[in-house]
């Protein structure tokens, strides 16, 4: 029985000298041993170290990437219009020697990237129109921004890995004068638009009528021509008609002009004795 507490109470010891002595790392995290306020080493892997007990400080930081969502900033744009940005930061711990050297801690890192990323923020946005900001280049120059505040950030030990914005307003008191600018920008180009299509409109009808009035002239002259042709073959039949029965001819040209000259309910008053009615009165068809 006294052998068995001997061995717990090696075994108790065991595991206290172990833990005074030892110290465990996550995998989400880096270990920065200190001795007197000096960095002796930094852990960023998993697993068990040594440290001198009582006399060594372990500190912990998180090595994964963080999200810092900053309050939102006012910026003026290059056509002097003031926005309501709100953004938001990735970032990490990259060189937690560094880090622990010239920031210390999470607050002090936060404060010190909000302070890099408006500035930047600022700067950039100041080059920039509105319609820039909204655009698809946003994009672009947020990814420059990014790397401006990750290069000023290596210093600290701290990697950013995007810098991004969430939602650009505009101040109450400047977002009715913008809107209706933009609205009346866009009745501008709509009436140009119009004015465009008017124009070409114009322009195609009058292609059009005169195109259609050089076919018709063209016809007419083909018209005019075909008719030459058969008033020309007519004539022809009736110069070999008259030359092979002239009387009959006479008589034919007759009838055709008294159907000319006697339509309906006409009334024409003649002398009997006239050559045209010839054809008319027996004692001269005798």
């Amino acid at each position: 029985m006294k052998a068995f507490w001997w061995f717990l109470g090696i075994f108790i010891a065991f595991f206290v000298v172990f833990a005074l002595v030892t110290y465990t790392v996550d995998e989400t995290q880096l270990a920065i041993r200190l001795r007197f306020g000096k960095i002796m080493d930094v852990h960023d892997k998993a697993g068990i170290h040594f440290k001198a007990p009582f006399i060594d400080k372990i500190e912990k930081r998180d090595k994964r990437i963080m999200l810092y969502d900053s309050a939102p900033e006012s910026v003026l744009t290059v056509d002097k219009k003031r926005l309501e940005v709100d953004s938001f930061i990735l970032w990490r711990i990259s060189d937690s020697k560094t880090f622990l050297e010239t920031l210390n801690n999470t607050n002090s890192a936060l404060n010190r990237i909000d302070d890099i990323v408006y500035s930047n923020i600022r700067d950039s946005f100041a080059k920039l129109t509105i319609s820039d900001i909204i655009s698809e280049d946003r994009r672009a120059y947020l990814e420059s921004i990014t790397n401006q505040t990750s290069d000023i950030l290596k210093t600290f030990g701290v990697q950013v890995t995007d810098v991004n914005v969430k939602r650009t307003d505009l101040p109450d008191t400047n977002a009715k004068a913008v809107f209706e600018r933009m609205k009346s920008e866009r009745y501008q180009a709509a009436a140009k638009i119009r004015a465009e299509g008017e124009k070409e409109y114009k322009e195609i009808v009058a292609r059009a009528e005169k195109e259609s009035s050089v076919l018709i002239a063209e016809a007419n002259k083909q018209a005019e021509e075909i008719r030459g042709k058969g008033d020309a073959s007519a004539l022809e039949v009736y110069a070999s008609a008259f030359s092979k029965d002239p009387e009959f001819y006479h008589f034919w040209r007759s009838l055709t002009a008294y159907e000319s000259v006697f339509q309906k309910e006409a009334v024409v008053l003649l002398d009997e004795k006239v050559d045209f009615l010839q054809y008319l009165f027996s004692h001269k068809a005798e």
